[in-house]
């Protein structure tokens, strides 16, 4: 199942197979040289050689123009990212449902303001089990300042999903979890940034063409919802 056509990905559908096309074609390239070396032939040697530096160089243009010609895409509140990876299927999603905001949790003041963000994340897969992995969340700007989430503002919350991101998913199933950030009051337009993948994944999509994760390439955020009422703490204080 595919994400519905309105929401979002962070990956080009053909990116993998024209990355997987480049790995093959180089390793039967260099299959060529080690022949072309072991019959000591040095023209051959040295088109197939030439060839590779040629193919590698088209790859890794199309990778760096790709990047330069992306924008960044602010998605509105309410309107999920589905995560893609290295595959094909985009089955993992993350929708910024709610914001609170703040002064204080508990006896914790803010340096400015605590906000609050109920996440969802869901799976729109059918039959298969699923989990996100290495969540990365940050708030992003106006000014391109990032911004980490506050693991002792969340540690008040009185709230069961307080921070807990990564959780199995059944087929069509989703679950909230809040996250807090402390957002300087000069902050304009906050926007969250969400990335997802286990650390060689991530690698892989650093050379992905198209891929949000790639070389220079632009990022997909989401755009905070208006706040809601005030957001109680662990010991009920406002």
């Amino acid at each position: 199942m595919r994400p519905p056509a309105e929401e979002t990905t962070h990956m080009n559908d053909g990116s993998p197979l024209i990355l997987a096309g480049t790995v093959v074609g180089l390793f039967v390239l260099g299959l060529a040289l080690v022949h072309a070396l072991m019959t000591r032939r040095t023209l051959r040697a040295i088109a197939v050689v030439g060839a590779g530096a040629l193919w590698a160089g088209l790859y890794a243009a199309a990778l760096l123009v790709t990047a330069s010609r992306s924008h960044a895409v602010v998605l509105p509140a309410g309107e999920t990212k589905w995560f893609c990876g290295f595959y094909l299927d985009c089955h993992i999603g993350v929708t910024a449902e709610r914001l609170v905001t703040a002064p204080e949790l508990g006896r914790l003041r803010a340096s400015g303001t605590f906000h609050v963000v109920t996440l969802r994340i869901r799976s729109s897969a059918r039959r298969a089990t699923l989990q996100p992995h290495d969540l990365r969340i940050v708030v992003v700007d106006a000014y391109g300042r990032r911004y980490a989430r506050s693991s002792a503002a969340e540690a008040l919350l009185a709230r069961p999903n307080a921070g807990l991101l990564e959780r199995p998913l059944g087929p069509g199933d989703s679950y909230a979890v809040d996250v807090v950030f402390d957002l300087p009051n000069d902050a304009r337009e906050p926007r969250l940034l969400v990335t997802e993948g286990p650390a060689m994944e991530r690698v892989v999509e650093r050379i992905l063409v198209g891929d949000e994760d790639s070389f220079l390439h632009q990022p997909t955020l989401l755009l905070l919802p208006g706040p809601g009422p005030e957001v109680r703490s662990e010991r009920g204080e406002r």
